[in-house]
C-alpha cells in the first residue's frame, strides 16, 4: 500500500499555529495525506483532540510533540506520553527507553532554534532534510549533513497554517500502521516537495 505521510504539523494547539481540526481534515483529503504525526510545541493536546475525533478514522495519526531544548528544537515520534525535558541528552536517553523516535526539525534553519551539527552527536533517528518553513539553503545543508553522515532523511511541511499542510510529503511502500511506516521510515522513503 502507498502511503502519503506528513511528519511535522502544528495544530491550533501549539501558540503559533492557526489550524483548526476542520480545516486540517479537509487540506488532508485535498492533498491526499494518508498518515500524519501532529507535533504541537510542548503538548499533546492536539493529537489527543483528533486521536478521539471521528473525522479522522481513514487517517493514521502518529503521536508526537516539538520540544525546545537547551539545544534546540526535537521532535518525539510515536509515544503517547512523551517525557518533556529541556535537557537534550537526557531527554533522548528517556524516549529511547520508551521506544520512541527521534526526528531533528529544520536542523540547519538559523532563524530557529535548531541543533545543526549537534544531530550527530545527539544521534537522532532521522534529519529533515526538507522542511517546508525553511529556505532552499537550509534544507541544502540538511540534506548534505546526512548524506555525509549517512543518516535518516525525511521530510515535514512544518504546517502552521492550513495552505502549508501537503507542502512537503514522505512517500512509502508499506502498510498503514505505526509499527510499518517507522520499519520502513529506517530503510529510507521517497520525498515530495510541492513547488511553493
Amino acid at each position: 500500500m502507498r502511503i502519503f505521510l506528513d511528519l511535522h504539523i502544528h495544530t491550533n494547539s501549539s501558540p503559533d499555529s492557526t489550524i483548526t481540526l476542520n480545516q486540517l481534515i479537509s487540506e488532508l483529503f485535498r492533498a491526499g495525506i494518508s498518515a500524519i504525526a501532529i507535533t504541537d510545541h510542548e503538548t499533546m493536546e492536539g493529537y489527543k483532540r483528533i486521536k478521539n475525533s471521528a473525522f479522522f478514522k481513514e487517517i493514521l495519526v502518529i503521536p508526537g510533540i516539538e520540544i525546545t531544548t537547551t539545544l534546540g528544537d526535537i521532535i518525539i515520534l510515536g509515544l503517547e506520553n512523551p517525557p518533556i525535558i529541556k535537557d537534550p541528552f537526557i531527554l533522548l536517553d528517556e524516549v529511547k527507553k520508551e521506544g520512541g523516535f527521534i526526528l531533528a526539525p529544520h536542523p540547519f534553519d538559523n532563524k530557529r532554534k535548531s541543533l545543526g551539527n549537534l544531530c550527530a552527536k545527539l544521534r537522532v533517528d532521522f534529519i529533515e532534510v526538507y522542511n517546508g518553513r525553511s529556505d532552499a539553503k537550509a534544507n541544502k545543508e540538511a540534506r548534505e549533513f546526512a548524506i555525509a553522515l549517512k543518516m535518516k532523511m525525511v521530510g515535514g511541511s512544518d504546517a502552521h497554517r492550513k495552505e502549508e499542510i501537503g507542502s512537503v510529503i514522505n512517500v512509502l511502500e508499506c502498510e498503514k500502521n505505526i509499527d510499518d511506516i517507522f520499519s520502513n521510515l529506517m530503510k529510507g522513503c521517497k520525498i515530495i516537495v510541492k513547488k511553493k
